[in-house]
């Protein structure tokens, strides 16, 4: 098994800590003069969708795993399942909604998504940074103003957000999905 020091470490990438499969969210360095450096990162468990923080000393050797990359499209959700159809394979591929967590919010049906596989097992699906979506509810749209106004909108896929008051219902917006905050108008 291939292992790593926390300074090779890059967002998105999968750790293999106390046998279980992580994904690196984010990180951050963190110490003082007196202490040494040490690297704080958010993992989220890919069997659990539990996401946690953890700190590694410079010096620490962790395993990484072998992943595949593949594309995925959003086929349904029955229950506490959501159903993946591999574009690949042609095969149905399901994850629970605890695996999913609170990004079920940016599920699209048909739509496709980067998959990340491990010894062919579907571990998780990794979200686009911005995604676009559609308004189905708000109040109308208001001309001019302050850009510090914002107003609530309810998406497509049933997210609740706040957007600027030019916003109207009908239009298609990005929204982060990281921060789940509204990131621009869709063009085009």
């Amino acid at each position: 098994m291939h292992t790593l020091l926390p300074s090779e470490f890059k967002r998105g990438m999968v750790l293999i800590l106390d046998g279980a499969a992580h994904l690196i969210e984010e990180f951050h360095t963190g110490g003082s003069a007196q202490f040494k450096q040490k690297l704080h990162v958010r993992l989220r468990n890919l069997k659990t969708g539990r996401v946690a923080d953890r700190m590694f000393a410079d010096n620490e050797r962790v395993a990484t795993a072998g992943l595949e990359h593949r594309k995925v499209q959003f086929s349904y959700q029955q229950g506490d399942t959501f159903v993946f159809f591999d574009t690949e394979t042609s095969e149905e591929l399901d994850l629970t909604a605890e695996q999913v967590g609170e990004r079920k919010v940016f599920f699209k049906e048909n739509e496709e998504y980067k998959a990340l596989f491990l010894e062919g097992k579907l571990l998780d699906i990794q979200l686009p940074l911005h995604m676009p979506l559609l308004v189905t509810d708000t109040a109308p749209a208001q001309r001019g103003g302050s850009d510090s106004a914002w107003k609530t909108a309810t998406l497509e896929t049933g997210l609740e957000l706040m957007v600027p008051l030019f916003i109207d219902k009908g239009e298609r917006i990005r929204v982060d999905t990281q921060t789940r905050k509204y990131a621009g108008k869709e063009t085009g």
